[in-house]
C-alpha cells in the first residue's frame, strides 16, 4: 500500500500546466494584471471551497472526494485548454476570455480543495488500521518525497510537450 501510496504521490504531482499557466494565459492575449487577478481569485477559491468540500468529504466519503476532485481537475483543463485554442485564434474579446476562465478556477479550486487533505487522510487511516500510527512521519515524508521526484519529473515533460506543440494552451489538454 505505501507503493500507490507513493505512487499517488508521484503522479498528483504531474501538473504540465503549472510552469507554464502564465506563458499559457499570455498566449491566449491576456494581461499580467489580469493574470494576476485570475491566479489570485483561484488562490481565494481554493480557501473558501475547504470547509464545503471538507464536509461533502466527510459525508460521502474520501474515495468519492478523491474523485469528484480529479473530475473537477478535468473539467478545468478541458476548459482552459479551449478557451486557449478558441482565444490563440482570436475570437474572444478579453470581457468574455476572463469571464469564461473564472468558471474554471472555479473547477480548479473544487478539485484542489478536495485532493488537499483527503490523500493524507486516507494513508493516515491506513496505518491507523494496521497499527502503525508510530510510523506516520516516516511513511508520509516518504510518500512526499515521491511528490517532490514527480514535481522535478513534471517540468521536464512539460518543457518536452511545449517545445514539442510550440504552444503554452495545449498543455492545458495534457493536464
Amino acid at each position: 500500500m505505501i507503493g500507490r501510496f507513493s505512487l499517488y504521490g508521484f503522479l498528483k504531482n504531474q501538473r504540465y500546466y503549472e510552469p507554464f499557466i502564465i506563458l499559457a494565459f499570455l498566449e491566449m492575449g491576456l494581461s499580467f494584471t489580469l493574470i494576476g487577478m485570475i491566479i489570485a481569485f483561484r488562490e481565494v477559491m481554493i480557501n473558501i471551497m475547504e470547509i464545503p468540500t471538507g464536509v461533502i468529504a466527510d459525508l460521502f466519503g474520501r474515495r468519492r472526494a478523491m474523485i469528484l476532485s480529479f473530475v473537477s481537475y478535468i473539467l478545468s483543463f478541458a476548459t482552459l485548454g479551449t478557451i486557449g485554442l478558441i482565444s490563440a485564434a482570436g475570437a474572444l474579446p478579453t470581457g468574455v476570455l476572463v469571464a469564461a476562465i473564472l468558471p474554471a478556477m472555479v473547477l480548479y479550486a473544487i478539485g484542489d480543495a478536495f485532493r488537499t487533505g483527503t490523500h493524507k487522510a486516507i494513508i493516515f487511516t491506513w496505518l491507523r488500521l494496521q497499527g502503525r500510527t508510530g510510523e506516520k512521519t516516516k511513511i508520509y515524508g516518504y510518500t512526499r518525497s515521491w511528490s517532490k521526484i514527480g514535481s522535478a519529473v513534471n517540468v521536464v515533460i512539460a518543457a518536452v510537450i511545449v517545445a514539442v506543440t510550440h504552444s503554452y494552451v495545449l498543455i492545458f489538454f495534457v493536464s
